[in-house]
């Protein structure tokens, strides 16, 4: 097999193709996304008589470079997105990145910081991947804690189950019947006031299952400032989009 280079002047643009020739190959074969666009051929269609066949082609072969371009600018940005911050009750702790020889680390909290030591090259879905597994250990390890301290308000018959989980649109759950309680893993990036109090909300449901007027009479005999405590909650709410985060969008004055 050999392998050769053409460049094609489409639109301005000069588009390199590799060419592999195969001795057992038949007519021309044009195939590859992105920057690796490339065509097979014999070993006796000379690069002439390529750029002659691929001329039809033209535009698919920008539009192929085109994209691979697009993804290579989509790439970069991620890698640009990996300088920003996360949150961990609710303090904002700068992402450092390591290289390491050995087996991957799972990151490491430290002084206002959260150190990734990854063994691959740094790219934004290692990273992403890692953060979320970081996120779901502090819950594990920290939620239970806020989960038995707020039960010890309840007098309950039956201990409800405590779930933990990533979710996307509610900060936690309870199924009164069962009884289950679940809580977002999201929630360790909350103040810790934040927490006790989402907490306390899922188990007084155990109580009342609805939002109504005694469930609130429950609520605010241990949080008088609910209300209060909703509006910081909304402000917390862009945490549970991503793992990253640029900016604390600060607290509004009532």
């Amino acid at each position: 097999m050999l392998n050769e280079v053409i460049f094609i002047k489409i639109k301005g643009v000069e588009i390199p193709i590799e060419i592999k020739r195969f001795d057992n190959s038949r007519g021309l074969r044009l195939m590859g996304t992105g920057y690796n666009i490339r065509v097979t051929t014999t070993r006796f269609i000379s690069k002439t008589k390529i750029k002659e066949i691929l001329k039809p082609y033209r535009e698919k072969i920008h539009s192929l470079f085109m994209l691979g371009i697009q993804e290579e600018r989509l790439e970069q940005e991620k890698k640009d997105n990996l300088e920003l911050y996360a949150y961990v009750e609710g303090f904002q702790h700068e992402l450092v990145y390591k290289k390491y020889q050995g087996p991957v680390i799972s990151p490491v909290l430290g002084n206002r910081q959260i150190i990734i030591s990854m063994k691959e090259e740094l790219n934004y879905d290692n990273v992403y991947k890692e953060l979320d597994k970081f996120y779901t250990n502090m819950a594990k390890r920290y939620l239970p804690l806020y989960f038995e301290n707020s039960l010890s308000c309840f007098s309950c018959q039956t201990q409800p189950e405590l779930r933990i989980k990533k979710m996307l649109r509610q900060w936690g759950n309870c199924k009164k019947s069962v009884p289950v309680i679940t809580l977002n893993s999201h929630l360790v990036k909350l103040p810790s006031e934040l927490i006790n109090y989402i907490v306390f909300h899922e188990l007084a449901h155990l109580v009342e299952a609805n939002h109504g007027k005694e469930f609130y009479e429950i609520i605010e005999k241990r949080y008088p400032n609910r209300k209060k405590l909703d509006k910081k909650l909304k402000l917390w709410s862009f945490v549970l989009k991503d793992n990253y985060i640029e900016e604390y969008p600060g607290e509004k004055s009532d």
